[in-house]
């Protein structure tokens, strides 16, 4: 898997993508890659890439014709309280990130907890059918732990703490915290969930 977040790589954002990494089968993007980018790579790559919007809206897209401020990335997949699969793998996602000021794709911690909550009946079902409920939780923020920042604006989410311990994804794929503080690029949880910042750009082996 091709995860990306909050900046742009000439890695990705190159002429030679997809042909300069190695092969990948699932773009994930946790929130804050330009939609300009998102689109590039939705016309490079053969699969659509899978989005959550992070806390600055930078994946949103003005319209040339100006019948609309805003619209969403073509080619690409809004994940945000969706279930998906794609090439066998299942995919949940959370926009935003914990609240810190007033403003769009910003979050209480009662509120992704009511989020999450809802999807409980999916699921359930899911567990039952295929043994786990969901492979990768996708979202913008990180869960509280080591990949979480020091400052309020960027502090974990225990909802996502809770939802490790309560459906063990096999991975939680994050963004909004840059690593040039000195975060891990990742860990593992006590609960065994491998948890991924994908600030930059990383491959992902499940």
């Amino acid at each position: 898997m091709l995860a990306v977040a909050d900046v742009v790589s000439p890695v990705v954002h190159s002429p030679n993508f997809p042909d300069n990494l190695p092969p990948f089968d699932l773009i994930l993007s946790a929130g804050d890659m330009p939609g300009e980018v998102l689109e590039f790579m939705a016309t490079k790559a053969k699969v659509a890439p899978l989005y959550v919007m992070g806390n600055h809206g930078v994946g949103l897209l003005r319209e040339e014709s100006g019948a609309a401020p805003y619209r969403r990335p073509g080619g690409c997949v809004d994940v945000h309280m969706r279930y998906v699969e794609v090439a066998g793998v299942t995919v949940l996602g959370v926009e935003g990130s914990a609240r810190y000021r007033e403003g769009p794709f910003q979050y209480k911690e009662s509120e992704y907890a009511c989020m999450l909550a809802r999807l409980t009946p999916r699921l359930l079902l899911e567990q039952s059918r295929r043994g786990r409920a969901v492979d990768v939780l996708l979202t913008h923020a990180p869960p509280v732990g080591p990949s979480a920042g020091s400052d309020h604006a960027h502090r974990g989410v225990p909802a996502f703490n809770a939802f490790h311990r309560r459906w063990r994804p096999l991975v939680h794929v994050h963004g909004h915290v840059h690593l040039e503080g000195g975060g891990p690029r990742e860990h593992v949880t006590p609960d065994g969930v491998r948890v991924v910042n994908a600030f930059g750009y990383t491959l992902i082996d499940l």
